[in-house]
């Protein structure tokens, strides 16, 4: 097992992007309070989301880190549901936010929509049934874990200055765990149960 296949290394990954979500929830909270130009509720609201988040992707990394989560399957679908659930909060936590400054509200309701777009396709994953949706879902997985690797390298690239450090750690972790999924997607008992 390689380094980029292995479920550990992924976990890792996981851990270290879910802290640095927490860190920038906890600095968003901290400087809302801090900075007069920012509204201190809507700092606050939305940090709240963003550690919530940062939370769960962590938990889920020490879930597959520790072996709790060991299938392919289960460790594909879980991800997809975790981003689902992540978008869903993070929307609805920028909904109350926007709501308390009278700022636009479209953004977080596409989020949340996506979201639970995303969490019912995480359902399908891994249910045990081979169908032409679990073939389409395949497909899309792909393309997207695609565009989010090439966004995570641009991510790496433009982070190259003293003050984007977290920025460049997060971009080498996606990077990371996109290859990650991307090699999941691929094997042979991933493509099975999705009737590939």
């Amino acid at each position: 097992m390689s380094f980029l296949d292995n479920p550990k290394t992924a976990g890792t990954a996981f851990e270290i992007v879910g802290l640095l979500e927490v860190i920038g929830g906890i600095f968003a909270i901290i400087g809302g309070i801090i900075d007069e130009e920012i509204d201190t509720g809507f700092a606050v609201v939305v940090g709240i989301g963003a550690i919530i988040c940062g939370l769960i992707v962590f938990f889920f990394g020490a879930k597959v880190l520790k072996g709790e989560i060991s299938a392919k399957i289960d460790i594909l679908a879980t991800f997809v549901r975790v981003v689902g659930v992540t978008s869903i909060i993070s929307g609805i936590f920028l909904l109350i936010g926007m709501i308390m400054i009278s700022g636009d509200i479209v953004g977080p309701i596409i989020s949340i929509v996506i979201g639970l777009i995303i969490v019912f396709i995480s359902t399908k994953i891994n249910d045990g049934k081979q169908t032409t949706g679990d073939k389409i879902i395949w497909i899309l997985l792909l393309i997207f874990f695609i565009l989010d690797l090439i966004g995570a390298i641009l991510t790496i690239i433009g982070g190259f200055n003293p003050f984007s450090i977290t920025q460049i750690i997060t971009g080498i972790c996606s990077v990371i765990i996109y290859i990650f999924m991307l090699i999941l997607l691929f094997d042979s008992d991933v493509k099975k149960e999705m009737g590939m």
